[in-house]
């Protein structure tokens, strides 16, 4: 018997969990009327089966329910992401047309008030060596000439070295080939700023050591070096160092125009005069206090 049950143990199995099944559903089947051993024993013996099924089609159900709603949280934000990334873009666009219609307006009203002609240009290049350059987007078919004046609404930027059809090539006032022949506009001494080849920090030169000028000091043009007209700001002074021996005063001048933020600029075609720079006669964008 032992032998037999051993050998034929897959198959009874399998006709045990069938026939239970189908006593279970003899019982059911049967409701309303008094139920016979073999049938209270299916419903006994499947019981356990029976709910257990019922708790595992539950968490299924459940876990598919959750599926689908997480599916479908993950596509809602998927869609609110892409409406942010979108409406930041447009911000973005937006705040960046604001900033340059402001720059725009201010060189159109500044030009305005300046005499002879003068063209706006757009950066379009940076020198990669070392030396401290711009390319903008206007050459000799717009008049653009080597030594004109560079400069913006708040100062000087610069004068063009160099001049193609359509572009030009500006050395920077902070480039340290660069000088400026200037003065203190509040005592009116004068000296020349000559660049380091950064962009926040230009330095005096050919000033002596008595001369009338503190910290704070605006510097300005003084028209005398046959680029720059008479009164443009080129920066304010900075650290002053008065050393007791020497004849000339050391010390910093911070340039008016931000060089690293720079995205247009204005180009002097003509002061106004046949003969060379005349005296500016537009306002000056950073007067002493």
């Amino acid at each position: 018997m032992l032998a037999f049950l051993k050998r034929y143990r897959e198959l009874l199995l399998v006709l045990t969990l069938l026939l239970l099944p189908l006593g279970t559903w003899l019982a059911n089947a049967q409701r309303g009327r008094d139920l016979s051993a073999f049938e209270k024993f299916c419903l006994a013996a499947t019981s356990p089966v029976r709910d257990a099924t019922a708790r595992l089609m539950g968490f299924a159900l459940d876990l598919w329910h959750d599926y689908v709603d997480l599916r479908r949280v993950r596509e809602e934000n998927e869609i609110l992401r892409e409406a942010v990334a979108e409406l930041q873009l447009r911000l973005n666009q937006r705040i960046e047309a604001e900033k340059e219609n402001e720059r725009l307006r201010a060189l159109v009203e500044f030009s305005r008030s300046a005499s002879g002609r003068i063209v706006a240009a757009e950066i379009v290049g940076v020198s990669p060596s070392h030396r401290r350059a711009i390319l903008v987007a206007k050459g000799e078919r717009d008049g653009v000439r080597k030594g004109m004046p560079v400069f913006t609404a708040e100062g000087v930027v610069g004068k063009v070295v160099a001049t193609y059809a359509n572009t030009s090539e500006v050395q920077l006032v902070v480039d340290s080939g660069s000088a400026v022949a200037a003065r203190v506009q509040r005592s009116r001494a004068r000296l020349t700023v000559r660049g380091t080849g950064e962009d926040g920090r230009m330095r005096l030169a050919h000033i002596h050591r008595t001369a009338d000028v503190l910290e704070g000091d605006v510097i300005v043009t003084s028209g005398t070096d046959g680029v720059f007209p008479k009164g443009l700001v080129v920066g304010r002074v900075g650290r002053i160092e008065r050393k007791p021996y020497g004849m000339e005063l050391e010390g910093e001048v911070i340039p008016a125009v931000d060089i690293a933020g720079l995205e247009e600029v204005l180009i002097a075609i003509s002061s106004g005069e046949d003969e060379g720079p005349t005296a500016w006669t537009g306002p000056s964008p950073w007067t002493a206090e």
